[in-house]
């Protein structure tokens, strides 16, 4: 054996902070550091675009105007039913 710390006859080269990093991997590395500091809030800002309508009041006035206007739709058909079939029977249930 060597005395220079070398095996299968290669030199001996320390391991230290010589090593050049691809800027590749360094790009990298900030990307996955910048995704995991975001990966928390992304979900949450994600669901509240999502469902932005619910907190703006923009439901609630769907909802209403949905509600209007199946009353409106409801009367009408009451109305043009009395007037095909006429009034509905009425049953007196006291003798």
């Amino acid at each position: 054996m060597s005395d220079n710390g070398a095996s299968f006859n290669r030199p001996y080269k320390p391991f230290g902070m010589n090593i050049k990093v691809p800027e590749r991997t360094i790009q990298q590395i900030g990307d996955t550091l910048t995704n995991l500091a975001k990966a928390p809030s992304d979900p949450l800002f994600k669901f509240l675009e999502e469902n932005e309508q619910v907190f703006n009041g923009d439901l609630v006035y769907e909802i209403n105007k949905i509600t209007a206007e199946s009353f409106t739709i409801g009367a009408a058909m009451r109305m043009q039913d009395e007037k095909s079939n006429g009034m509905p029977p009425n049953f007196d249930m006291h003798f």
